[in-house]
């Protein structure tokens, strides 16, 4: 981890922190892992380099599960390279719980301080990984809160700077968070 972020001009001498441990995200389809189903593209693959040049045979399983979080740690190289305060939202005062109609805010790398209302709880629905793959989220807060791309991984605050979420996803009008307790639950961390 490096600070700056590598598209903002970090290099490896820009170190921070390292990946402590991730909670992987199960994604709606992805190429299969199963020694039969590559052996069977293998065979096949060689048949189709044959009769067909430019095609190639693949399997992908789908996953008929939902992911709950999209977070990972990191564990500081040194204690001095942590701050404990958000940059222009100051330090956090403990947790709290999401509910409907509450303000909240946030300080992210793109878009800086943002604040807006809950507008949902417990919300299931699809999320572009990439160009490529989708995953199912569910028990996710919505909120009317600006954030754009670069903003992940912000921490999401009630009035009262209590952590309420950690923002993945989300658009110009807004943001998609994972409720903080499965957050720290799925890292196994204490905020």
């Amino acid at each position: 981890m490096t600070q700056p972020g590598p598209y903002d001009g970090g290099t490896q001498d820009d170190r921070i922190a390292e990946l402590l441990r991730f909670v992987p995200l199960l994604r709606e389809s992805q190429q299969a892992d199963c020694q039969v189903a590559n052996k069977v593209a293998a065979a096949g693959n060689r048949l189709l380099r044959v009769l067909r040049p430019g095609y190639q045979m693949r399997f992908y399983k789908y996953s008929r599960g939902f992911n709950v979080v999209d977070c990972a740690v990191a564990r500081p190289l040194r204690p001095d390279l942590i701050g404990e305060e958000i940059i222009e939202l100051g330090q956090v005062n403990g947790l709290g719980e999401a509910k409907e109609g509450m303000l909240v805010q946030k300080s992210g790398r793109t878009s800086g301080v943002t604040s807006g209302e809950v507008t949902a709880l417990s919300v299931t629905l699809q999320v572009d990984l990439s160009e490529e793959e989708k995953g199912w989220f569910s028990d996710q807060v919505v909120a009317d809160l600006l954030s754009k791309p670069g903003d992940s991984g912000s921490l999401i605050l009630d009035e009262e700077n209590r952590a309420v979420g950690l923002l993945f996803a989300g658009s110009d009008s807004h943001c998609i968070f994972n409720r903080i307790h499965n957050v720290l639950e799925a890292l196994e961390v204490e905020l």
